[in-house]
């Protein structure tokens, strides 16, 4: 007996040692959560028949907050506070604060593909889902575990979510976001997976909002500094409107 479980080890067969889905996506959630962060990002925003629109911002984060200052000329005066589950918005042209709630959630920052609601995805949303592993397989470059998530709840904005997750790094490369219906909303996909102090994350991701024809937002982190101090007074009213 002794012998035939070092064969099935020395074979990589084994009875409990297999990832799940569930485990797969908390490696994820480790990989892609952090107790803090100072990004330096650039955005570009592809419609039909119309120039890319180029949106440089710098992102402070601590723990459920965010901050986010907008460094491009247009848009300068522009700046977000995520507290938790709010999003506030200051535009500075109007010298105005407003919390954006209700239907707004849904329509993208800037203009972008990027909804408010995705920016405002708690990081217990796995916890709405039954998770489960299909199988693996090649996307791209990269060898994937594929992971399907079922709602559980209502209070989810997506009720199906396949998600392509890259085995050696536990990055996902790519997802995609389906209704209730089974029609797909949503496409993300990540490239150029690189890391820094030993956190894998990738430095270009592209959302696809399958509602709009012929759209399409790429996010690139151009500068990434992971678990650093971050000042608390970032995340205030106060800091938002000076």
């Amino acid at each position: 007996m002794k012998q035939l479980l070092k064969i099935l080890l020395l074979c990589g067969v084994s009875f409990g040692f297999a990832l799940t889905g569930e485990e797969i996506l908390r490696k994820v959630d480790k990989q892609l959560n952090f107790a803090s962060a100072i990004l330096s990002m650039r955005m570009e925003i592809y419609l039909p028949n119309q120039p890319v629109r180029i949106k440089r911002m710098k992102s402070w984060i601590k723990n459920d907050n965010a901050y986010v200052e907008f460094l491009n000329k247009e848009d300068k005066n522009t700046r977000y506070l995520k507290l938790k589950k709010q999003m506030w918005v200051y535009d500075g042209e109007e010298n105005n604060t407003f919390l954006i709630s209700g239907h707004l959630l849904k329509q993208g920052m800037m203009g972008s593909d990027v909804s408010y609601e995705d920016a405002l995805e708690a990081d217990d949303v796995y916890e709405k889902y039954t998770i489960q592993l299909l199988g693996e397989e090649k996307y791209g470059e990269y060898d994937c575990y594929v992971v399907e998530l079922v709602a559980k709840v209502k209070e989810v904005a997506y009720h199906r979510r396949k998600m392509w997750v890259d085995k050696a790094t536990f990055v996902p490369v790519r997802e995609e976001r389906y209704a209730l219906s089974g029609k797909l909303l949503k496409v993300q996909e990540t490239s150029s997976i690189t890391s820094v102090g030993g956190r894998w994350y990738g430095v270009v991701t592209t959302v696809s909002d399958q509602l709009r024809k012929n759209t399409k937002t790429v996010v690139v982190i151009e500068e990434a500094a992971f678990d650093v101090p971050v000042s608390d007074t970032y995340f205030t009213r106060r800091h938002l409107e000076r």
